[in-house]
């Protein structure tokens, strides 16, 4: 199961001035985005493969823990 960023139910700007589209952006388009990647790289092959995210945040430690969570938290 390959994992994806959701998709956000709102505008980039919509959080204004609470959180700044530079901010969102850089959030959710690099911060985020790397953990997913992350996450894809270190499942590739392995059991972690084929779960859900939540049981791989239950199931995980080291560096898959830190990145599944992280996506999870973000």
């Amino acid at each position: 199961m390959k994992h994806t960023l959701p998709e956000l139910p709102y505008a980039m700007e919509a959080l204004a001035p609470k959180m700044s589209r530079e901010t969102l952006e850089y959030h959710y388009g690099k911060h985020l985005k790397t953990y997913v990647d992350n996450l894809n790289r270190l499942i590739a092959g392995t059991p972690y493969e084929e779960l859900p995210l939540d049981e791989i945040v239950r199931t995980a430690d080291g560096a898959l823990f830190n990145n599944a969570a992280q996506a999870w938290n973000h």
